[in-house]
């Protein structure tokens, strides 16, 4: 060990004080550096090993691919494995949903499924069921065993008639347990029945494939080669589906990276102004020991270097303790997510240790970041003590150094302009303090600003109108069923007057009202759009919330104009104003064309435009057609949530077969779950990068008493007493409080409002209103002030334990 090192060593223990500060900021940050990371992995690596005992392995699927298209998709050299399967039909049943379709083995391998017995089907009469389906079947078959089974094959994008046909059992499948739970099976059939019943030159088959690449490509890179294979063979974009959960789980998400650099970044910088500020504010009182060491032979590099390993040896005690600390937090933390949670598997995961929870390159990530964090932390103060000069430095005569007392001299003294001369006199430091402190609060303000956006009540409230939401269940394209298109419901409608009239009845409801669709297609968008008809109540809501153009309620009985909801501009961004849309309007059996013009667009809640994109008078809907396009009903109670209220509702839906309700109190407790889970993790994420910046302004406080300590006992040994000296350490620290408060709450609350709208415009957390975070600014300022009184008062006490005497004779 040369003599650097030993004195670097010394000079740690001798300065006690600000290497205890310095150490608590080291193991607060080597802590979140380690744990951040590791629990955000462990968190993903837990999901992804669910994803992968039950999910496929194909990376993509191309839909209605013809045998040829392939054949020469098979042959693409970006593409290493395929399967083709193709769903025919579906079984007849009121109780489960049993898919028929065909697959080949290596669909077979790329679903993840296997026979426990038997063999494929080969012959037309031959198919595999599993002993789920031949429960719900109510039949007893084995191996060899002959089932009579009603189904319908899928033609022309619907279902066709019922059909019946004897099968022959040649194998089984494996129920899952998800299967049972939704009693939701697979049955395979052969490709002979599916070219018999659909014609061979008809069959379109999925394509599933797996992109060549090894295990460090990206996701972004696998989806790139699969849109570029998509547009070589001319498949659509809509034909296109990606198994994301899968690719996610095998493969690195450039999301998931730039994430935790991202938080990593921040640690860092709230680490380097940390250290750096206790630093820059110890080199005050430490300028005539540079200034002596360097007047008896010490070189600029060796001062540097012994302010480096000071550091780093204070590190070297602090980094172990974060990082045991942290190893001890992971698991913690996970188990507390999982209870929170409710979620079974992923605490039976972490029990069980399927997933590793440690991670060996985290933990040099973390050693490795937390290095340069204190190097890059001691680079200035490095260079201002090798710069100090040996002359300038025997002059230094305590804090008097760095106070220029000019222009300050008063006839009369009292506590406010003793603390107005000190504070006066050490401007930078002051600066220092206050703006390390701030950047953590404003940083603080905003996600504050975010979160208070993301309210549960208004997100429920988003998403429903009133206690509970009647509506319509509607399927498309099922010929054995067609009572359930929707243009067959409008004919028999079950939500009329009548029926609104009923419900108004019931105890505890205030009002009730019925809302309208209608299904229309145009050549300017994809069909599945819908026409929401709006009652005459809620007039004054339709005109609020346009955003851009402007047309009355009154204007929008004439069945003319619409107003465009801009959700639809992110899929159709080429409408504007003034365009006029051709529609094909379904009114039962019939097809009504209209011309309407948008006349203005507006944002309306999923639960007022009812996931309809373009927004017309009731009364027009009404008008335009012969049948009832009643589509939702919205029940306003008395409670929030009121259990004999919905029971009744549930009694009247199940009478019509067709109808569903949603509950604004189930939508408010899923969102509240959810949100308090994120809250808290932000929270806790930013309260201890707030308490590594407080390290800062407890560093500069006890500095100040300890460079004055003489002056100090001075003031008291003519006069001053206790009380007073109280009095201005608690003045000094105020001045630091209320300044990180005027720049944090400050610049915190102005910066919010554009995080504010940037949620808004992405559709994060379904932030639609701006509520200004009074419980997190408060919160801080009474911490703040709070944490000052006591540490005035720690202060003070600290300095009596000294005799006057004592305090008198101390010098540097």
């Amino acid at each position: 060990m040369n003599m650097v090192t030993k004195t670097a060593i010394a000079n740690m223990k001798y300065h006690k004080g600000k290497n205890v500060l310095t150490g608590i900021a080291i193991f607060l940050t080597s802590l979140l550096l380690l744990v951040v990371p590791t629990v955000g992995k462990d968190m993903i690596d837990i999901q992804f090993n669910m994803v992968n005992k039950t999910y496929p392995t194909w990376h993509a699927l191309y839909r209605d691919v013809s045998e040829k298209q392939a054949e020469q998709l098979s042959a693409h050299h970006d593409i290493s494995v395929y399967g083709l399967r193709s769903d025919v039909g579906c079984f007849m049943s009121e109780t489960a949903s049993v898919n028929m379709c065909y697959m080949d083995e290596s669909a077979m391998e790329l679903y993840k499924l296997g026979l426990q017995e038997g063999r494929m089907p080969e012959k037309t009469e031959e198919i595999v069921l599993s002993q789920g389906i031949i429960k719900e079947l109510g039949v007893s078959a084995a191996l060899g065993d002959t089932v009579t089974i009603p189904y319908q094959i899928r033609r022309d994008g619907g279902l066709g008639k019922k059909q019946e046909r004897t099968f022959t059992l040649v194998g089984l499948l494996a129920d899952s347990e998800e299967d049972l739970a939704k009693r939701s099976y697979i049955a395979l059939v052969s490709k002979a029945f599916i070219q018999e019943e659909q014609g061979a030159d008809k069959v379109a088959y999925n394509f599933l494939f797996q992109v060549t690449g090894d295990e460090n490509v990206t996701t972004d890179a696998i989806e790139g080669t699969i849109k570029d294979i998509a547009e070589g063979f001319g498949i659509r974009e809509s034909n296109t589906a990606v198994n994301t959960p899968y690719l996610e789980a095998n493969y690195v998400d450039p999301a998931f990276l730039g994430g935790i650099i991202i938080i990593m970044i921040i640690i860092v910088l709230a680490g380097i102004i940390t250290i750096y500020s206790i630093y820059y504010v110890s080199m005050i009182q430490r300028v005539q020991e540079f200034g002596k060491l360097k007047a008896i032979g010490t070189t600029k590099r060796q001062l540097k270097q012994l302010v480096l390993r000071e550091g780093f040896a204070v590190a070297g005690i602090a980094m172990p303790v974060g990082l045991l600390g942290g190893s001890l937090l992971i698991k913690w933390i996970l188990r507390l997510y999982s209870g929170f949670s409710n979620d079974n598997d992923m605490q039976a995961i972490i029990d069980s240790g399927e997933v590793q929870l440690l991670h060996g390159w985290i933990y040099i990530l973390a050693i490795g970041v937390t290095l340069v964090t204190i190097y890059l932390s001691l680079l200035v103060p490095m260079r201002k003590a090798a710069k100090i000069s040996e002359i300038e430095a025997m002059r230094y005569q305590g804090d008097k150094y760095a106070i220029k007392r000019k222009g300050m001299g008063y006839t009369f003294m009292n506590i406010g302009r003793l603390t107005k001369t000190y504070l006066a006199g050490n401007k930078k430091r002051n600066m220092i303090t206050i703006l390390s402190m701030s950047i953590t609060g404003v940083f603080l303000l905003v996600i504050a600003t975010v979160l208070s956006c993301a309210n549960a009540e208004q997100c429920a409230d988003y998403e429903t109108m009133g206690q509970y939401d009647i509506y319509v269940i509607t399927e498309s394209g099922n010929q054995e069923h067609p009572e359930r298109e929707w243009s067959t419901i409008m004919q028999n409608n079950p939500i009329t007057d009548a029926m609104s009239e009923k419900i108004q009845a019931l105890d505890g409801v205030e009002n009730v009202d019925i809302f309208s669709s209608l299904e229309i297609s145009c050549d300017r968008f994809e069909e599945g759009m819908g026409l929401c008809g709006v009652p005459e109540e809620y007039a004054k809501n339709v005109e609020k919330e346009i955003l851009d153009g402007h047309v009355t309620y009154e204007e929008l009985k004439s069945g003319d104009k619409v107003v465009l909801d801009n959700k639809m501009l992110y899929w159709y961004p080429e409408l504007k104003l003034g365009d006029i849309l051709h529609l094909q309007i379904k009114d039962g059996d019939r097809l009504i064309e209209k011309d309407v013009e948008i006349a203005a667009i507006g944002d309306y809640s999923i639960g007022f435009a009812n996931f309809n994109m373009l927004i017309m008078a009731k009364e027009a809907i009404d008008n335009m057609v012969e049948n009832n396009a009643n589509s939702i009903l919205h029940v306003y109670g008395e409670k929030r949530y009121d259990e004999m209220l919905e029971k009744a509702l549930i009694d009247i839906i199940s009478e019509s077969g067709v109808l569903g309700m949603q509950s604004w109190q189930r939508v408010y407790e899923t969102w509240k779950d959810n949100l308090t889970m994120i809250s808290s993790t932000c929270y806790i994420f930013l309260g201890i990068l707030s308490v590594i910046c407080i390290m800062n302004l407890i560093n500069t406080m006890m500095n100040s008493v300890y460079v004055r300590r003489k002056e100090l006992g001075m003031l008291q040994a003519i006069g001053m007493t206790n009380k007073q000296l109280t009095a201005m350490l608690w003045q000094e620290g105020m001045f630091y409080t209320f300044g990180t408060l005027i720049i944090s709450v400050g610049f915190g609350s102005v910066l919010g409002y554009p995080a504010y709208l940037w949620a808004k415009h992405d559709g994060l957390l379904s932030i639609h209103e701006y509520h200004y975070p009074w419980t997190a600014a408060i919160i801080v300022t009474v911490v703040m002030i709070v944490l000052q009184c006591v540490l005035a008062f720690v202060l003070s006490r600290s300095v009596q334990r000294d005799s006057l005497i004592e305090r008198i004779r101390f010098s540097e």
